[in-house]
């Protein structure tokens, strides 16, 4: 199983009509017409206009998505707090384009602190790091010392058997949390 079908398989059960929710890397769409399908709003974000004239092509036939062109690390001029249920991050570049743009990582600690600070109680973030893409495993080991020093709460962390794969961490927000 790669780490999108974990991750849908996963959430499926966790979002409702009810429900905002965040894509905080539109990319290709996948996650965003997934997440359309399930939330009453998606709210999603790129930095590249060809991520989301893809994304917006993709998820024509659904109403319920808001588009910005914007750095994730400026979530928080569109995003209320307790708003969202749920923050997807896939790091890295648009596959298929430019792999000179891809997300950096202070922007990405910057987006991941905002969106955990934003994110409402009984919450969740779902973050895929890239190993293989420049700046992969910089990225990764600066959230997930962040992740770790903080204590967030890891409730599953999803990694193929293959050197260099994914690596996707799905992270809780209690009730009595307080790390924001």
């Amino acid at each position: 199983m790669n780490n999108n079908t974990f991750i849908h398989k996963y959430i499926k059960p966790l979002i409702g009509k009810t429900d905002t929710v965040v894509d905080m890397t539109a990319g290709n769409g996948n996650d965003t017409l997934f997440l359309a399908g399930l939330a009453g709003k998606v709210i999603a974000f790129d930095i590249s206009q060809e991520a989301l004239r893809r994304s917006k092509e993709k998820t024509k036939d659904f109403d319920n998505i808001e588009f910005h062109h914007a750095s994730h690390g400026d979530v928080d001029l569109y995003v209320k707090k307790d708003e969202a249920s749920l923050f997807i991050f896939n790091l890295g570049y648009l596959p298929g384009s430019d792999e000179k743009t891809f997300t950096q990582k202070d922007e990405s600690l910057k987006a991941f602190r905002k969106a955990y600070g934003l994110l409402r109680k009984k919450g969740y973030i779902i973050i895929t790091f890239y190993l293989r893409q420049i700046g992969g495993y910089d990225e990764y080991y600066l959230l997930d010392d962040f992740i770790k020093k903080n204590k967030l709460q890891i409730l599953e962390a999803y990694h193929q058997d293959k050197m260099d794969s994914p690596i996707t961490y799905i992270i809780y927000k209690s009730q009595s949390s307080t790390d924001e």
